[in-house]
């Protein structure tokens, strides 16, 4: 499920609502920022409870024993959070005792910090009748630049939770507006801080088997939102492409792939057309969307796309390229995926 991502001093009840609209189910926020100003919280919290379970978002809450005191509630009192309205919690740090694990169960659903979780942790917690059901593991993200995790240690450490049937959710970067102080993105893998968060949010559901992205910083564009709802959904990838005047009507439609997946190019299942003319032959770049011309002979009128670069070929045509900040989803279409190409705007 699609998530995202609201802090008090960059709080827009607006792109609470898109986002809910466009489909996303979670919404993160932290009480221990140090650099946020919370001093209003008390006047602010009741209508931000309020609008987010009106609209049908499942609020996940930072807890740390600082969240206590900015909410202005004893120390561990669980209740309390319940009664203000939470339904959801994320724990920020271990949590050892099993049977509060179980007693929070009872009211919340729970997500773990995925850095503090091993297998022996998961083995002792389920010897104890601890039940994972409502139970996931939510990775942390890293504010500087830098920090975050590698893609393959990220890999390694969920390896353990998808042996055991443990729900992975993880932190792309917005594209709208960075999160305070820093404002250098907030992901969970540092190769996607400076990519763009769609195509970050598919590497990780096509690669790494994620099923729930949250934004981690303040704003993403709507398109952004909606780009990676609708992979989620049916795995449908939206793809921002220029077409020459000649292949406008690539444009918008639904297109899929041949089953068995090509090495250098994704073949398009669409009708082959005998005697295509031999029209803008030109080097191929990666990402490059061609259609094979009469020389091809009975291959005429397929449609590619390429993986890698190729010189120019006088029995391909090149129709258009995708977008550069998004010609790594080639890398993850695969037999089910669906295509739909839109203009660069």
């Amino acid at each position: 499920m699609l998530g995202i991502s609201s802090y008090f001093q960059d709080l827009d009840y607006e792109y609470l609502k898109r986002a809910s609209e466009i489909g996303a189910k979670y919404l993160f926020t932290s009480l221990h920022i140090p650099e946020e100003d919370l001093s209003q919280l008390d006047k602010q919290l009741p209508e931000f409870l309020k609008t987010t379970k009106e609209l049908g978002l499942e609020l996940v809450p930072d807890i740390s024993p600082a969240t206590f005191e900015k909410l202005g509630v004893e120390a561990n009192d669980y209740k309390a959070l319940k009664e203000l309205g939470f339904t959801a919690l994320r724990l920020d740090y271990g949590f050892d005792d099993f049977e509060i694990v179980k007693t929070l169960l009872q009211d919340f659903e729970l997500m773990l910090n995925a850095s503090v979780v091993n297998e022996q942790y998961i083995l002792d917690a389920k010897a104890a009748g601890v039940d994972f059901t409502h139970i996931s593991v939510l990775h942390n993200f890293y504010p500087k630049t830098e920090t975050g995790l590698s893609l393959d240690y990220f890999k390694k450490i969920n390896k353990v939770f998808i042996k055991h049937d443990i729900k992975i959710m993880a932190f792309v970067p917005g594209d709208r507006l960075k999160r305070f102080p820093l404002y250098e993105g907030l992901p969970t893998v540092e190769q996607h801080r400076q990519k763009n968060p769609y195509v970050a949010a598919v590497e990780l559901i096509h690669e790494c088997g994620i099923a729930d992205i949250l934004i981690g910083d303040s704003l993403a564009h709507e398109s952004t939102l909606q780009n990676i709802e609708s992979y989620m959904k049916d795995r449908t990838m939206t793809i921002p492409a220029h077409f020459n005047e000649n292949a406008q009507d690539m444009y918008e439609k639904e297109h899929t792939v041949r089953k068995d997946l090509s090495e250098n190019v994704i073949r398009v299942l669409s009708p082959r057309v005998p005697n295509i003319d031999v029209i803008d032959n030109s080097y191929r770049v990666r990402g490059a969307i061609t259609m094979e011309n009469k020389l091809s002979g009975r291959y005429s009128g397929e449609i590619q796309i390429t993986k890698k670069d190729f010189p120019m070929d006088a029995r391909t045509n090149v129709l258009g390229f995708i977008h550069p900040d998004y010609v790594e989803l080639v890398d993850y279409i695969d037999r089910d995926t669906k295509i739909k190409f839109i203009p660069i705007k």
